[in-house]
């Protein structure tokens, strides 16, 4: 319901194997059968994006939840093609030749995987590309295991403020659900959960198991400092 409603932005952050990613690349799935059209799935570095996505989730989903969808596989630039003429890529944010060759194209579908690693900024430039004109609800999807709260994740999806253009921002337009191992105990081993979640110092739990926002301060000091009114050149110096 959350990743059908009008939001533009939808995060889904949590625990560690919740099944985040895998409903995130079975909804642009979805979305790419739909009409042709094209979709786009980033991670910070390119290895990781290759070694989660292209080589492990991706192929999963389409096994587990489209057995009969024939595709085919660009081993090249990395995008798969659907047979109604859609493609979804898989970048990395970490290469300049490959960013301007992803970001040369429009999409309906941006999805930022592990967005705790990647910097505001590259998702703002990201966004530029969400421009492709079709029949289709242009759509943001966002996962990650929280980090700590001074995380621009935290302030767009929780505080719904924007840390760069200061400006407040519509609930209806940030959405976000926690998702916890627990909730997806039918899909992993218990003794995972058991022996390995639970035995986690209490920081790495709380991220990992119980899918929390890390630290008290909210980072509302941090988000505040303003150079020109905190900072000054007048320095004095007390001599004895």
């Amino acid at each position: 319901m959350l990743l059908a409603s009008g939001a533009l932005h939808c995060m889904l952050y949590g625990g560690s194997r919740s099944g985040k990613t895998f409903i995130l690349c079975y909804a642009v799935i979805v979305r790419a059968c739909k009409t042709k059209s094209r979709h786009c799935i980033l991670r910070l570095k390119f290895n990781h994006a290759k070694r989660a996505i292209w080589l492990d989730t991706l192929p999963k989903v389409f096994s587990i939840c489209f057995p009969e969808l024939a595709y085919t596989t660009n081993n090249t630039d990395y995008y798969i093609k659907l047979p109604n003429g859609s493609e979804i890529w898989v970048g990395g944010l970490d290469d300049k030749a490959r960013v301007e060759k992803i970001l040369g194209n429009e999409y309906s579908t941006l999805y930022f995987n592990e967005c705790s690693e990647i910097p505001l900024s590259s998702v703002n430039i990201a966004l530029t590309r969400l421009a492709e004109k079709n029949s289709l609800q242009k759509k943001v999807f966002y996962d990650e295991n929280p980090p700590n709260k001074k995380h621009w994740s935290y302030w767009l999806f929780i505080k719904h403020w924007h840390p760069d253009s200061e400006m407040e921002l519509d609930p209806s337009e940030y959405v976000s659900i926690m998702m916890n191992p627990q909730d997806n105990i039918d899909n992993i081993d218990p003794d995972y959960i058991k022996n390995i979640l639970s035995k986690l110092p209490e920081k790495e739990r709380l991220r990992f198991l119980s899918g929390e926002f890390l630290d008290g301060d909210d980072g509302t000091a941090y988000y505040e400092f303003d150079r020109d009114i905190h900072t000054s050149d007048d320095i004095k110096q007390d001599q004895e």
